[in-house]
């Protein structure tokens, strides 16, 4: 294979940050040429000074690198600090290399010493296996190795030349791409017309752009648009969540193809060759889809609270001018109970119900009434008074967006995702809100706390006519976001 053809794996600095000669400074000299009485031994087996100078510096850089160095005597800059630490009493001058023999002897000692083993071409097949997989959760050269070296270093496998490392993610990255051509190449012939036309630019922006746009704010329009997103490409999501796990990816590596698509300019992609296409586009809708459906379940949840707080404020002035209307009518009362026992005894019934009325109104008895009794004000009524006047709110902003997500609650036969299925159902079949009827016959019951607000008199009985509004509310509520 041709250098050219190589991929790069490291950068110059990382190259040598693995391979490259240590050079120690004096903290690190006495690190790494402290050694064991056992390594001691190993070295005193060699009966040459210049042998066993050798072999010290081989172990001291096969410590701090897990590589072997041929290293002329001479002109190591460590040779003078062994000779001073260890060979204090001796003067000699050293210079040149061991022969080829002695060096590999003490390579081979050093590994035992160490309980490392040599790269050798025997461990490639595995090596190779091991990187293919690898690739399948770390995309990027980068990740792998990493995880390639981290390998080799709990397995005490020394580390092979760049070339070869090279050579194996060079295969190994061609052996992926082919893994994945094939099972590509087997999607339906509508998906990868689906997945090309959404790169693929006849005139003006091309649906890619449209598609990996961000919600703006939680405004009708924003909310419209991204609902649009999620109904263009639901068919591809759909089919996309039975496909990519068929590719055998980790998460990683599916983000990583999709973060492709997310980055690229849509005439980048399309320089790419159609099975890279539809990969990488294919990911990304399976990303992207999700993405989608959390913008709007975020705005469902911004917009189904804006309307709670509002009836919240709706409830709370109500009471305020009902409570204020009851202290007005307070001094009337008090007249009125002074008057009444000290009324004239020759008024007729009906001059007497005339002057009773003239102190305090006869329509403000029953709020009166209500009060001494202790029935307080029902805040609730009036929050759900304020729902049903909410109804266009609901059609706007909720909606479109019950329709477009897949909502799924977290207890099994929920009275609530039955009923926004009802709610789906009646939509999708073109009928209009005032069409829908909330009957026993759909298996649905209303909690009895809530039929009071639900029936326009308690002694109704269901079936009615309900407001969808009020219905799509009823579901919210039980979804207690």
């Amino acid at each position: 294979m041709k250098a050219d053809n190589k991929i790069k794996l490291l950068s110059d600095a990382e190259v040598d940050a693995i391979y490259a000669l240590p050079l120690f400074n004096e903290v690190e000299q006495s690190l790494y040429f402290e050694f064991t009485d056992q390594e001691l031994d190993a070295i005193k087996k060699y009966r040459t000074i210049k042998a066993q100078i050798s072999f010290m510096l081989s172990l001291g850089y096969f410590k701090a690198k897990q590589q072997f160095y041929i290293v002329d005597l001479g002109l190591s800059p460590d040779t003078p600090y062994l000779m001073e630490k260890y060979f204090d009493k001796i003067d000699i001058s050293l210079s040149g290399k061991i022969n080829d023999k002695t060096n590999r002897k003490q390579k081979a000692d050093i590994l035992a010493l160490l309980n490392y083993q040599d790269w050798s071409s025997a461990l490639e097949p595995e090596i190779n296996l091991r990187v293919c997989k690898l690739l399948r959760y770390h995309p990027k050269p980068h990740g792998a190795l990493r995880q390639l070296l981290d390998y080799f270093d709990k397995q005490q496998i020394i580390v092979p030349g760049y070339r070869k490392l090279q050579d194996i993610f060079t295969n190994a990255f061609a052996n992926e791409e082919k893994r994945l051509d094939q099972l590509i190449l087997a999607i339906p012939k509508y998906i990868k017309e689906q997945l090309s036309s959404i790169i693929d630019r006849d005139e003006g922006i091309s649906r890619l752009n449209i598609i990996r746009s961000d919600q703006k704010d939680f405004q009708y329009t924003a909310v419209r648009i991204e609902v649009e997103k999620a109904q263009s490409i639901a068919e591809l999501y759909k089919f996309s969540k039975i496909f990519v796990p068929s590719l055998e990816l980790s998460k990683n590596a599916v983000r990583y193809y999709a973060d492709v698509t997310e980055q690229y300019a849509a005439f980048r992609l399309r320089n790419l060759n159609k099975s890279q296409q539809w990969l990488h586009t294919i990911c990304f809708i399976y990303h992207r889809y999700q993405q989608i459906m959390d913008n709007l379940i975020t705005s469902f949840m911004y917009h189904t609270k804006a309307i709670m707080d509002a009836g919240k404020t709706f409830s709370e002035i109500a009471l305020m001018e009902h409570s204020s209307g009851l202290v007005i009518d307070f001094p009337k009362l008090a007249q009125f109970l002074k008057w009444f026992p000290v009324r004239d005894k020759t008024l007729t019934q009906d001059e007497l119900d005339e002057s009773a009325y003239n102190i305090l109104p006869k329509d403000q008895f029953p709020a009166l009434a209500k009060f001494f009794h202790g029935n307080t004000f029902d805040k609730k009524a009036a929050k759900w008074q304020f729902y049903l006047q909410s109804a266009r709110m609901f059609a706007l902003y909720l909606r479109p967006i019950v329709m477009a997500v897949p909502f799924t609650f977290y207890k099994e036969g929920s009275e609530v995702m039955e009923l926004i299925e009802l709610l789906k159902t009646h939509y999708a079949s073109g009928k209009n809100p005032a069409s829908f009827k909330l009957a026993d016959e759909f298996g649905f019951t209303v909690p009895k706390n809530m039929t009071q607000y639900l029936k326009k008199d308690p002694r109704q009985q269901f079936p009615r006519q309900l407001k969808i509004g009020v219905i799509l509310h009823t579901s919210v509520m039980l979804l207690d976001f």
